[in-house]
């Protein structure tokens, strides 16, 4: 049989737990989040600019027209010169 892994582990450590060990696990739980949670309702863990902006589509970089692309797209007309 494998070994288990330390998750396996705790996972089954969890799952046998009575029902005063987990109203216990839940009150530390809470205490280690809490000074999170403060910084969070105070809005000092505000999301980055870069994660914010993930899964959004970024604007296309527009390139200087050329004179070229710009007879391409037809807004420049040559006049011809006679």
């Amino acid at each position: 049989m494998a070994k288990k892994t330390k998750l396996e582990q705790l996972a089954e450590d969890l799952m046998s737990l009575t029902p005063q060990e987990s109203e216990q696990l839940a009150i530390v739980i809470k205490a280690k989040m809490m000074p999170e949670m403060e910084k969070q309702a105070q809005g000092l863990l505000q999301p980055n600019q870069q994660t914010s902006q993930m899964g959004q589509r970024q604007a296309p970089i527009m390139q200087p027209g050329t004179a070229r692309n710009m007879t391409a797209q037809g807004l420049l007309r040559w006049k011809n010169v006679a």
